[in-house]
């Protein structure tokens, strides 16, 4: 029997999902520009040396400005490669000819790219349907982040369109908290690191 926020959760998902198909496109394309320009010029951007990020879908946050930024300023970038067991993994990728291998999907790197230890990232880049100001996300359901980020110590930065910046995102004991929040109105630290 699902839990009451689980019931909550579900039902948020499929409003929010739907709120972003209708976003138009020129409207997408600004915001994406505007939080990409906020994570670049962030110094938990600057100062880190290896970044974990999710490698965009059409409708969701677009990181590939970003990932392209950090790869020309020399910095390590990884991306998660899904497991059984709704966990993942993180895989070095020096560019998009890496990404062989598709998870629900969604572009992922191949085997023959390095495996990066949690305890080496810096910046976590973490996709949303939706945040609040305490840094919990609504993600898409299968728990990988909430057991891929307990891992590691890096600034958790949450991505995320203002007009899904809620007043409270439900929450469950596993979901985890973020440092920053990032839309294309402001960067929100929630905990210094």
């Amino acid at each position: 029997m699902e839990s009451r926020v689980a019931e909550q959760k579900k039902q948020l998902r499929g409003e929010l999902l739907r709120l972003r198909r209708e976003t138009p496109r020129q409207q997408k394309q600004a915001i994406d520009r505007q939080i990409c320009q906020h994570v670049i010029n962030s110094p938990e951007y600057r100062q880190a040396q290896t970044i974990f990020a999710y490698w965009s879908t059409d409708e969701e946050i677009d990181t590939h400005a970003i990932l392209a930024n950090a790869r020309q300023r020399g910095k390590r970038v990884c991306v998660p490669k899904c497991l059984k067991g709704h966990r993942m993994i993180a895989r070095q990728i020096c560019s998009e000819a890496d990404l062989t291998e598709q998870t629900f999907g969604i572009p992922e790197p191949g085997e023959q790219c390095p495996e990066i230890a949690p305890e080496e990232i810096d910046l976590c880049l973490v996709p949303a349907l939706a945040c609040d100001a305490s840094g919990i996300r609504l993600g898409y359901g299968g728990g990988f982040y909430d057991r891929f980020l307990p891992q590691t110590a890096a600034c958790r930065m949450v991505l995320c369109a203002q007009e899904r910046f809620l007043q409270q995102v439900p929450a469950e004991r596993y979901d985890m908290h973020c440092d920053c929040v990032v839309t294309e109105n402001e960067v929100m630290r929630v905990y210094e690191k």
